[in-house]
């Protein structure tokens, strides 16, 4: 349990946070823009860094636990291919967010095409979005946040057992995730998320994810210190991998899989980086990445703070965790999690509680306390997020668009507010029914594979219309169910193959038996956004030329991201010549990128 001096730092952390939404409140009320964008006003290096802070969540560190103990380090491919993903966004479009001047990424569907089917894709998408996805992610981050205060709240004992008891016996059972105990304490975070959010807006958000950032990057690299001197440093983790498993030790401590891999197969590694990174629904930078870039001061702005968030989210952050998630499988066994420690019976259950289980263990009073404040900031930072985002397509481009488009700056900002406080309480049911983190990760991933590629495509290639999407969408959606249903003994990446290569062929035919967007209407959208790629001649520049050179851009975005993870990966476990090679790498390939940015700039 907490010390005194835990339960402080607890306490005070969740008193600044209300106290940033108090302070925010007057500039969020004046607008939507200002709620929902705040009012394009804010530096690069301020949108980046928030953008860290709410992939920074509290589920991740559980999520890259379980997957070290199940496929190694190499495991983490999953998530590390998403570097083609971020690169893709900042290298082609995050200026082109700034530029289309959007509230949501939804709204550039009516900017991008025309008709009906524009409209219909909106609304669609705006209730898919705002219900179905965002409402899964919040229900992972609830569920991990609930694993994470397992070990250390008991209500029962702040509360009497008299109190608990009757408490237990009214409390709802389709409103509980694991149990009561950690549902209590989810959602008084939730309610004070929900105070702060609500009322100072996507500013209020921001201000406290700059320091819940620092807060958790902070403690994840202190956790992971303590963790790897809790077993010798890296060389007694790396003696302690080969004594426990000496037929797998190479396997489970490669950065790269191989064919003889005995723990992640190479087809799954090929799934990774040759598709499953385009078929992300976030893979142009829609969803909250769009709304963040759209916060930006300037389309320089936006691009410089997605270069940051990329090169922060994986050079910054990777390790700790992987540190944390190898020292877990040391401490805890696989074969026997009981071996050494008789709090590893929970680790048995769920590799994913290695994390917090462990920072019971080892981390002293103060340190504890800490720690537990960083991952309920980085809950906090991912929540509020995704509560204001979720808003911002309700009430821009379902109420404002279809229901009532003369409503008053004044009335939207308080409609915000409401619908901020209903996709909450949706979100937490959602988070009754979802037991893996990593499982509901891969779940979401099949579930908007249509919407990767035709979010990509709409960016290079004119014949692209709303029927792209719409047919690329319900595909995904109906293979997602249909195929989880009923091959359930198979790896989730095979079923993401297959939903990916079969929703870019629907896709595909789709569009070339549709009719292309008007001229008048793309003239219009390339004009504002200027867009590369294939656009005929319906620009006054050379889309083509652009596209050359942002290629190369990307080339050298992918390298200096690459090289920075794995630089600092080979220093941590004393490889010090492909640690110095790849960080050398990493400052050339950075210096030749921002050098021909900045020379497309002037």
């Amino acid at each position: 349990m907490f010390s005194t001096l835990d339960w402080s730092i607890i306490i005070g952390y969740l008193i600044f946070a209300f106290g940033i939404g108090i302070l925010m409140t007057k500039k969020a009320s004046t607008s939507l823009s200002s709620y929902f964008v705040a009012d394009r006003s804010l530096p690069w290096w301020w949108l980046g860094t928030s953008m860290v802070a709410t992939t920074f969540a509290a589920d991740t560190p559980l999520a890259i636990t379980g997957i070290v103990a199940k496929d190694g380090i190499a495991g983490n491919w999953f998530w590390w291919s998403w570097i083609f993903t971020y690169i893709t966004m900042t290298v082609f479009m995050a200026k082109k967010w700034r530029s289309s001047n959007v509230l949501t990424d939804v709204e550039l569907t009516e900017l991008r095409y025309d008709g009906n089917s524009a409209k219909i894709l909106r609304g669609f998408k705006a209730f898919f979005l705002s219900i179905v996805i965002n409402c899964i992610i919040m229900g992972w981050v609830f569920r991990a946040m609930s694993k994470i205060t397992d070990p250390f709240i008991s209500w029962r004992s702040m509360l009497g057992s008299e109190s608990f008891d009757m408490l237990s016996t009214l409390w709802p059972s389709f409103l509980i995730f694991d149990n009561l105990n950690n549902t209590l304490t989810v959602l008084v975070i939730f309610l004070i998320v929900i105070g702060y959010s609500s009322m100072g807006g996507i500013r209020g958000v921001i201000v406290t994810d700059l320091f819940q950032f620092v807060l958790a990057m902070g403690a994840a690299v202190i956790f992971a210190v303590y963790a790897l001197d809790f077993v010798g440093g890296s060389s007694g983790l790396i003696e302690s991998i080969h004594n426990l498993y000496p037929d797998n030790a190479d396997s489970i401590l490669s950065f790269w899989p191989s064919f003889d891999n005995a723990v992640l197969p190479f087809q799954v590694f090929l799934i990774f980086i040759g598709i499953q990174w385009w078929t992300l629904y976030f893979s142009d930078g829609s969803g909250y990445y769009a709304q963040r870039m759209n916060t930006a001061k300037t389309p320089k702005d936006a691009e410089k703070g997605a270069l940051w968030f990329t090169i922060a989210n994986f050079g910054l952050r990777t390790w700790p965790w992987i540190i944390i998630g190898l020292v877990s499988i040391v401490v805890f066994p696989l074969e026997n999690p009981t071996q050494y420690h008789e709090v590893g019976t929970q680790v048995g259950i769920d590799r994913e509680m290695g994390y917090p289980v462990l920072m019971k263990l080892i981390l002293p009073s103060g340190l504890l306390g800490l720690t537990f404040v960083s991952l309920m900031a980085a809950f906090m930072s991912t929540v509020d997020t995704h509560i204001n985002w979720g808003a911002s397509y309700i009430i821009n481009d379902i109420y404002k668009r279809f229901i009532k488009p003369s409503a008053s700056e004044k009335e939207l900002v308080w409609a915000s507010r409401i619908c901020v406080i209903l996709i909450a309480g949706l979100s937490i049911i959602v988070a009754t029914q979802i037991n893996s983190i990593e499982g509901a990760w891969k779940f979401i991933v099949s579930l908007a594979a249509g919407l990767g590629i035709t979010h990509l495509l709409r960016w290079f290639w004119w014949r692209v219309n709303a029927w792209t999407e719409i047919s690329g969408m319900l595909t995904a959606f109906i293979l997602s169910i249909v195929l989880h249903l009923n091959l359930d003994n198979i790896r989730d990446e095979y079923i993401i193959f297959i939903i990916a290569i079969v929703s870019l062929v629907v896709s595909i035919t789709v569009t070339l038996l549709t009719k292309p967007v008007q001229d008048e209407h793309l003239r219009k959208f390339v004009e504002q956004v200027k867009p590369v790629g294939f656009w005929k001649s319906y620009g006054s520049h050379n889309p083509i030329s652009l596209l050359k050179e942002r290629i190369l851009i990307w080339v050298l975005g992918v390298t200096t991201t690459f090289t920075s993870m794995f630089g600092i990966g080979y220093l941590v476990f004393g490889n010090w010549v492909n640690g110095i090679l790849n960080l050398s790498v990493f400052a050339i390939s950075l210096y030749f990128m921002l050098k021909k940015m900045n020379k497309e700039d002037d």
